[in-house]
């Protein structure tokens, strides 16, 4: 049986799953990640780099064990994972802290960090998000998806390009940012030294991957559909409409980002709303989209790991999943295999 792992990384725990070419769930793992600090007042996180990767490469160490030994076939992976940023050096080694910036745009961070030390711009190779960062520490390849990079609003349009214009004006450069891809593409195999670390076998691949809250969303429900999604985080609520279908620009309030189903358009927008906080309280939202032309068939929470997410990517992408009408019919109740009996 082919397997296709999701890898998710966030401040506080990092989490494994394993689907397989049935799209069923065949293993799962989960650890805490440690030692994050909070700046106060900003709810941006530095996590150790080396916690950052004892944390994914445990749980995918964990995830492969699990799966019965007779059946391991390991084939490709998709990471998903948070906003942030960390600078490396020309021997691709951290400059920077590993920061994890929340609702704070990372290249505003970034460019806090480089304004308090400016002797360090001229040592920048390449600049990361967390995500990435670990598939470099995997596989060696530099590679960017772009729901995360179309959140940092660089990106030329609906392309998959870097604006050289807006990168400049935040005082990037361009040879900074690694080249971008659709979140289902390949982006690389396993390097001798990812096999080691994770325990993964040799030739697994990883995709592009996505953004936490894009994985969710992918993994809760038929993305295609003009859905408006809650997200929890703490006391804020990120609200998502699934697909915006042919809006031509975001209502005021509510911003573009990119689908992991290419060619695709999400409209986000964060709202504080209290944890217990009802479908209802989120109705003059719909309405709102509404009279901007976007007709929003009802209100559901995004209950689904992000991880579960990134799987999915990997399955779209090594072509066995055929496509997200496959994927989608596919996954309706599907549950643990070794619960059922098929392990």
């Amino acid at each position: 049986m082919i397997q296709f792992f999701g890898l998710h990384i966030d401040r506080s725990a990092a989490s494994a799953v394993v689907l397989g070419k049935d799209l069923k769930i065949w293993s799962r793992a989960t650890t805490a990640v440690v030692n994050a600090v909070e700046e106060a007042g900003t709810g941006i996180h530095e996590v150790p780099v080396a916690e950052w990767f004892r944390a994914g490469f445990h749980v995918l160490q964990e995830a492969y064990m699990g799966l019965p030994w007779k059946a391991r076939k390991a084939w490709g992976g998709g990471l998903a994972g948070p906003t942030g940023w960390i600078a490396l050096d020309f021997d691709y080694e951290p400059l920077s802290p590993l920061r994890l910036t929340g609702s704070t745009a990372p290249e505003a961070d970034f460019d806090a960090w480089l304004s308090r030390n400016p002797r360090l711009r001229r040592r920048i190779s390449t600049v990361l998000s967390p995500k990435d960062y670990f598939r470099f520490a995997l596989s060696g390849g530099l590679a960017a998806d772009v729901t995360l990079a179309s959140r940092s609003g660089l990106l030329q349009g609906r392309t998959s390009q870097w604006s050289e214009e807006a990168v400049e004006s935040k005082g990037l450069e361009m040879e900074w940012l690694p080249p971008v891809f659709d979140c289902h593409v390949t982006t690389g195999t396993l390097s001798e030294e990812g096999i080691r670390r994770s325990g993964l076998p040799g030739g697994f691949w990883l995709v592009a991957g996505s953004h936490s809250d894009e994985a969710a969303l992918l993994a809760s429900g038929d993305l295609r559909d003009p859905v408006l999604r809650v997200l929890g985080h703490g006391e804020t609520r990120s609200l998502i409409v699934s697909d915006a279908g042919d809006l031509t620009s975001a209502p005021p309030g509510w911003r573009e980002v990119r689908s992991p189903i290419a060619g695709r358009t999400l409209l986000e927008r964060e709202v504080e709303q209290g944890a217990t906080g009802s479908l209802e309280a989120f109705e003059p939202y719909r309405a709102e989209l509404r009279a901007a032309g976007l007709d929003v068939k009802r209100v559901e929470r995004a209950a689904a790991p992000p991880e579960e997410g990134a799987a999915a990517l990997a399955a779209i992408g090594s072509g066995l999943a055929k496509d997200w009408d496959h994927f989608y019919k596919s996954r309706r109740g599907v549950g643990n295999p070794e619960e059922e009996g098929a392990a």
